[in-house]
């Protein structure tokens, strides 16, 4: 149920993704915008997009488990598609703190609906053409 809550309540952060190659996700973004990115294109079912916004095998297995809950959500019935509406309306991604970290940014982010808020932890690092790409994400302490 709290990974639902999870999904739900990234699915709130924004309705449009950001494209590889498009707007976002370039060397210009600073990695706070990477994050809030890569949220909104999982938010929005764009799994190619938030792909392009991370770097490790790690974190598209992160992606893909995300994958498979919506996918399993949006089988639901549409009572659960009501609830999930509601919801997603008041939901935001707030960035929170950045520090940099030995190699990258740690971005600390909330994402929040109604009552339920979760704090997290990013590292983002450069990859080899200088664009910012989330490499993990945990809880924050």
């Amino acid at each position: 149920m709290r990974r639902i809550s999870e999904i739900l309540m990234m699915a709130a952060v924004a309705m449009m993704a950001v494209a590889c190659g498009g707007k976002g996700g370039g060397k210009a973004d600073g990695p706070e915008v990477v994050v809030e990115q890569f949220y909104k294109a999982m938010a929005a079912g764009e799994w190619d997009q938030a792909c392009c916004l991370c770097d490790t095998v790690a974190m598209k297995d992160y992606l893909e488990g995300y994958q498979q809950a919506w996918d399993s959500f949006c089988q639901q019935d549409s009572t659960v598609l009501e609830i999930a509406s509601s919801m997603l309306a008041d939901a935001a991604v707030e960035v929170t703190g950045i520090e940099k970290a030995e190699d990258g940014r740690l971005v600390q982010f909330t994402v929040q609906t109604g009552d339920i808020k979760v704090e997290r932890k990013a590292l983002v690092k450069k990859d080899e053409e200088g664009a910012w790409k989330v490499t993990e994400i945990t809880e924050a302490l």
